[in-house]
């Protein structure tokens, strides 16, 4: 699968292009980590070792082409080599995104894809081990252990990746490197599934959006495209790209599978202990020693980073390039990104729709609130009113797609057609973003929000309907409304209205209790898209 290439035609999965990487060029790095200031790089023949490694684990077990598995684990070297691993074993990588502490949300996507394993750390106090743990039966064997929850067949190990020796378990990235197993790669098909991201539906995260090699890799050959016009594969290697993205590898724009498919290079911080928080010092500080090019920046980090940078009396260093989106951006904002950066790329998109616009800011540059700029090559755009017609230029409706970046249909292995999907699409192929919006005369896209029920909070997209379910099955509330109040860095902030029944003594704190115990917290961020407020 290595040696010499003519084109990237000759790579075209993720696959080959690590394994091609790894015999070519077998010192660079792809991924640099950093933690409490110390620096950790991993090469491309590292990574194909580690990861190859756990893909024969994974097919001695049993595992097989096309096994969907989940990994809930922090922004880590081991979620990378797990991640990895798992598409050289020819298995399916799917994101778990875990909020409710009942465990309802895992449940509903663990039976829609039918997975057979799950990833998880054997920290007592994280997240996935207080729901997963009193599943598991019998002893760990190199952190494999049996696991039978009712109403999930499918799902029958759990894999506990962790840090320290701990009676059965070891750690887990220390064993791999000492490990005499064979280094195992399944060959891949540009068609071949191999991930599976999560995103917001009308319960929850319950939405499945799979992704092919193919997919992963005509997204990231358009996004290259935008950051780095005329770069080649075969061009210099000091030529590449270093950025720093410390968003989720479950997320669409952080997957780990990225900076293999350009021989780039990603610089973030190590949160596997999720007792560390990410700061924007952490941000600033590693990106600096790296000489980082670029980096994909929400407005709360911003914020986090500017009063960094102030408490330090100031920083002569700019990125090249800072991508922001995830939520419509006011003009003030772009103005405190352009602090940070030689140019801004305000973007539009998302997990099913992948890149659509991109506007490109510098300094002196008039910029407008809401303004994404032009749609990408390849990117069909248009705004449809409320009687079907489609808009003229500055009247506002909703939005729909078409483009290579668009997905074709949820994943769900239980119903065909999947109804959601059904939903998604217009008769005529169109992707209904449920945004609303309008193009201008010039062909900028503007973006207002979404159409739908839905709170905008940093970059979740929360559903009011199920977090009203849950509060009312409290025994003292007889109703519930959640509604979005504005907030400056998050768009928009969660407040929950609430009806008591007669003679309750219930009140606010009591309340937030409750949230605490229905809500998992976010022990990386403290952003936990929960009630903020109560009326």
């Amino acid at each position: 699968m290595g040696g010499a290439v003519s084109s990237l035609r000759d790579l075209d999965t993720v696959t080959k292009r690590l394994v091609h990487l790894s015999e070519n060029d077998p010192n660079k790095e792809i991924f640099v980590f950093y933690t409490s200031g110390l620096r950790e790089a991993y090469t491309a023949r590292q990574l194909y070792t580690l990861a190859g490694r756990f893909a024969f684990r994974l097919r001695q077990r049993g595992f097989q082409k096309g096994d969907v598995i989940a990994n809930t684990l922090s922004n880590s070297p081991e979620r990378a080599v797990t991640d990895i691993g798992i598409m050289l074993a020819g298995c399916v990588t799917m994101n778990i995104q875990l909020l409710l502490a009942d465990g309802s949300d895992f449940r509903l996507l663990a039976q829609n894809s039918k997975c057979r394993a799950v990833i998880i750390s054997p920290w007592k106090q994280g997240s996935a081990w207080k729901l997963m743990n009193r599943f598991f039966s019998g002893k760990s064997d190199q952190g494999f252990v049996d696991i039978h929850i009712e109403n999930i067949p499918d799902l029958t190990s759990a894999i506990l990746v962790g840090r320290t020796e701990n009676g059965e378990n070891k750690h887990f990235l220390n064993d791999l490197k000492i490990g005499r197993e064979d280094i195992y790669v399944e060959p891949a098909k540009p068609d071949d599934l191999l991930i599976i991201l999560s995103t917001s539906g009308s319960t929850g995260y319950s939405k499945l959006v799979p992704r092919s090699h193919e997919d992963i890799l005509k997204s990231e050959d358009l996004a290259h495209h935008v950051l780095c016009p005329g770069v080649q594969w075969n061009s210099p290697r000091e030529k590449c790209l270093k950025y720093y993205n410390d968003k989720s590898m479950g997320w669409g724009i952080g997957i780990p599978f990225a900076p293999i498919c350009h021989a780039d290079t990603r610089v973030l911080t190590d949160i596997f202990d999720a007792a560390v928080k990410r700061t924007g010092k952490d941000l600033w500080e590693a990106s600096t020693k790296e000489n980082a090019q670029c980096c994909p920046m929400l407005c709360l980090e911003m914020d986090s980073v500017r009063e960094y940078i102030d408490s330090v009396g100031g920083s002569d260093f700019k990125f090249k390039m800072l991508i922001a989106g995830g939520q419509p951006l006011r003009k003030s904002q772009m103005e405190n990104f352009l602090t940070l950066t030689e140019k801004l790329i305000v973007t539009y998109g998302s997990t099913e729709a992948g890149h659509l616009t991109a506007k490109f800011i510098t300094k002196g540059d008039t910029i407008q609130s809401n303004d994404n700029g032009k749609v990408l090559p390849g990117v069909e755009l248009r705004i449809v009113a409320e009687d079907g017609r489609q808009c003229r230029p500055g009247e506002t409706g909703t939005i729909e797609v078409k483009g290579p970046d668009v997905f074709k249909g949820y994943y769900n292995r239980l119903t065909s057609p999947d109804p959601q999907t059904v939903k998604a699409f217009t008769s005529d192929g169109w992707f209904k973003m449920e945004d609303y919006g309008y193009i201008d005369e010039d062909g900028n896209v503007f973006v207002f929000g979404r159409t739908k029920d839905i709170i905008i909070y940093g970059a979740d997209l929360l559903y009011p309907g199920w977090m009203e379910k849950k509060l009312m099955e409290h025994s003292d509330v007889l109703e519930a409304v959640v509604v979005p109040v504005s907030d400056p860095l998050l768009y928009q902030n969660i407040c929950a209205c609430v009806k008591i029944k007669k003679d309750s003594e219930l009140n606010e704190d009591q309340l937030r209790k409750y949230c605490d115990q229905i809500f998992l917290p976010n022990l990386v961020t403290e952003e936990t898209p929960k009630p903020q407020y109560f009326i």
